[in-house]
């Protein structure tokens, strides 16, 4: 253990050079409009996008949108709903939440569905990123948090009703979005009201092709607020999110039908004593429910002559996930610390039904085949956590510590026992899991400081990982199969962050990170005398298993020049190298499997490339005018998985432009063109279309306006 961390220890003294500096903790560092700065309890490496950054989206989608903050991207497998990277680290790596701590859980197996977007974005005040496994008080955290803070009403002196208006239009993809929000109230009780309609085509690519892409989204939110006193609050919301005939071409189906509701009880109390600033208490509970199936696509009419034939496939899943938190406040003096606990359940339920109907000589045949994905699957997950932060005139320390029960079980009857070995069998399984956290920050001369954070954060296995049951959800062409005996996975990270106050010359960030993971969680091959594949075209069958240690180095930067005569240069980059010790993949001739290798020091699938951004910028008309030129160089990824089939991908250089015209505090404009050039290009972590090798193409030349009117 201890090599371990004097390794990491190394890793970052080995960057960081014979001189640093860093700004001081009120300094900020924009982005593109998101801001990079010190937060309160000191996490200097979180990333704050604001109001103003998301109302410019081109897409309403939070992937979209996270796509533009350094170490940050996407897997993309249809039009909307980018499921987040952030250094390498997917999935439920990553503590995706609204507010202070409100979960969804996705219903679809391949993540059509991830937790944003159930959100509607036109809801959401700001997004905030803390990368790493630095706060432990929203449940555990182990490759970062992204956290999605939805409008909220507020009190007023005097009776008020406001409104506001949001209109989006959109070139490619065709279509568009309205969103109307109605708030106000007085001193003691106030509201907030608000729903939105979005429906989108299919998209055209850099070479005029078209990509199946097309959806429909709407919702209603409400939220009610109510002070008995002074210092006491009780907040009541409900949300409810639906998505219709959403495609996704880089999956075997598409979504149908989603029905999302959010429902969440606040209580907020403040200045108990001169001590204890606050008490929070919060109650949540989600459901989606998710269909899915594959009317839209060609296998779903089959012609073979002398057989006709009609092939559906349907799968239905229900999900919830049903948990609360209780938080204390308290500071004397230099000193804070925040404590408390919080209990997280989620479930999954559901199946996929398969039917054949084949007509020969005018004899129909009609054969089903059900398969359940999840059967009453259920994940609890109960924590104390505790948050000490200690400020003197030159440091600033903090510590952190979590305690987690997480406890699994499902009434899956699957029994896969082959020559004494069970692997799958056992389906309950209860873990105690321990996260902790410490940094330090040291401010310097000059308005530079210098931060080291150290981090180990410990997560359970998902529903996923444990109990799913032949099918395509990876990357490669193969059927997964869970594991209920998984380990829990270890993170071991540090980040080194220098912000160095150039003054004249600007101001420059640069943030250097390691992870060690133990017990990585991966698809390890099973043989064919354990398992066959059961999903069309899948060649063979791989099962989540602990496999030993990975890797990931890298860093971002980000360069704000200052502003002069209104213009000003904002110069960003990032990059993640992932590696694994080793891993088993198969070895193809005439599509029929002839041997296998082990693969050592193989990348860790689905990392994005090294990628930088300038973006230059021109303030104009008393700054109620913004101009942006933005150029994005994406290197060419050729470190890839030879165990997951991983493709090199091609770099490439988009252009794109924003103008915003903010007219008076009631009307304000922004209209852009993205891929100015209408290059044809995909980023590496898009999917491959289905049933093909061919790349997801991004969209090509796009013209967009947002009009936004306050009330």
């Amino acid at each position: 253990m201890k090599k371990r961390y004097l390794f990491i220890i190394l890793f970052n003294l080995a960057f960081s050079g014979a001189t640093v500096f860093a700004q001081s903790l009120s300094d900020t560092i924009q982005l593109k409009g998101v801001e990079i700065q010190g937060a309160r309890v000191l996490y200097k490496n979180t990333v704050v996008i604001d109001k103003d950054i998301m109302n410019r989206s081109s897409l309403p989608d939070v992937g979209t949108i996270l796509r533009n903050v350094a170490g940050v991207n996407g897997i993309k497998k249809g039009g909307s709903s980018i499921d987040p990277v952030v250094r390498g680290f997917r999935f439920s790596q990553l503590s995706v939440m609204a507010d202070d701590g409100v979960k969804v859980e996705g219903g679809c197996p391949n993540r059509m569905d991830p937790v944003a977007s159930h959100i509607e974005t036109d809801d959401i005040e700001s997004i905030k990123i803390i990368k790493g496994p630095y706060s432990l008080k929203y449940g555990p955290s182990f490759g970062g948090i992204i956290q999605l803070v939805t409008f909220k009403p507020h009190p007023y002196e005097t009776f008020q009703v406001h409104a506001k208006l949001h209109t989006t239009l959109n070139s490619n993809p065709a279509g568009g979005g309205q969103y109307a929000l109605l708030n106000g109230g007085g001193k003691k009780l106030y509201f907030g009201i608000s729903g939105s309609y979005k429906k989108y085509g299919d998209y055209k690519d850099g070479n005029g092709n078209k990509v199946s892409s097309s959806f429909t989204k709407y919702n209603y939110s409400a939220d009610v607020g109510y002070k008995p006193s002074q210092n006491q609050e009780v907040l009541v919301s409900l949300h409810r999110n639906y998505g219709r005939d959403v495609k996704f071409p880089s999956l075997p189906m598409d979504e149908i039908m989603d029905n999302t509701t959010m429902g969440s009880v606040d209580y907020h109390i403040r200045e108990l004593s001169r001590t204890i600033k606050k008490l929070d208490f919060k109650f949540y509970y989600s459901d989606v429910y998710h269909e899915m199936d594959n009317s839209f696509r060609p296998a779903y009419s089959t012609v073979t002559p002398p057989y006709s034939g009609l092939m559906q496939a349907i799968a239905k899943v229900d999900a919830s996930n049903t948990g609360g938190r209780a938080e204390m406040n308290l500071i004397a003096g230099k000193q804070e610390l925040n404590a408390g606990f919080d209990v997280e359940l989620a479930a999954k339920d559901g199946g996929r039904l398969n039917t054949m109907i084949m007509t020969m000589n005018e004899i129909e045949t009609i054969s089903k085949k059900n398969t359940n994905l999840w059967k009453n699957a259920q994940a609890l997950n109960s924590g104390l956590f505790a948050e000490y932060f200690y400020r003197l005139p030159l440091y600033q320390f903090n510590v952190s510590a979590r305690l987690d029960y997480n406890k699994a079980s499902s009434e899956d009857t699957l029994k896969l026992i082959k020559n004494g070995i069970a692997y799958f069998d056992k389906t309950n399984s209860e873990y105690m899991n321990f996260s902790a956290n410490a940094g330090i920050t040291r401010s310097l001369q000059g308005g530079h400081s210098l931060s080291l954070y150290f981090g180990r954060g410990m997560r359970s296995p998902d529903l996923t990982e444990r109990y799913i049951k032949f099918l395509v959800v990876g990357y490669d062409n193969y059927d997964y199969l869970g594991n209920p005996l998984l380990k829990p996975e270890i993170n071991y990270q540090t980040d080194l962050l220098l912000d160095l106050n150039l003054k004249k010359a600007g101001k420059l960030q640069v943030d250097l990170f390691a992870s060690l993971v133990q017990d990585y969680i991966s698809g390890e091959i099973l043989p064919p005398s354990v398992a066959m594949p059961k999903s069309m075209g899948a060649v063979g069958v791989k099962q989540f298993m602990n496999t030993g240690e990975a890797r990931f180095y890298g860093f971002e930067s980000t360069y704000n020049s200052p502003v002069y005569k209104g213009i000003n240069i904002v110069l960003s980059a990032s990059f993640t190298y992932g590696i694994k010790n080793s891993a088993t993949r198969n070895l193809f001739e005439n599509n029929a499997v002839v041997g296998q290798e082990t693969v050592t020091n193989d990348a860790v699938q689905e990392i994005p490339p090294f990628e930088a951004r300038l973006n230059a910028n021109y303030r104009f008309n008393d700054e109620k005018m913004l101009f942006t030129l933005e150029s994005r160089f994406v290197a060419a990824q050729n470190h890839v998985s030879l165990a997951y089939y991983e493709k090199n991908t091609p770099g490439f250089i988009l252009l794109s432009s924003t103008f915003s015209y903010k007219v008076n505090k009631t009307f304000s404009i922004m209209t852009g063109v993205q891929n100015i050039f209408d290059k044809a290009y995909y980023e590496h972590l898009n999917r491959r279309i289905v049933g093909s090798s061919k790349p997801l193409y991004e969209a090509g030349r796009s013209f967009y306006l947002n009009l936004t009117i306050n009330l």
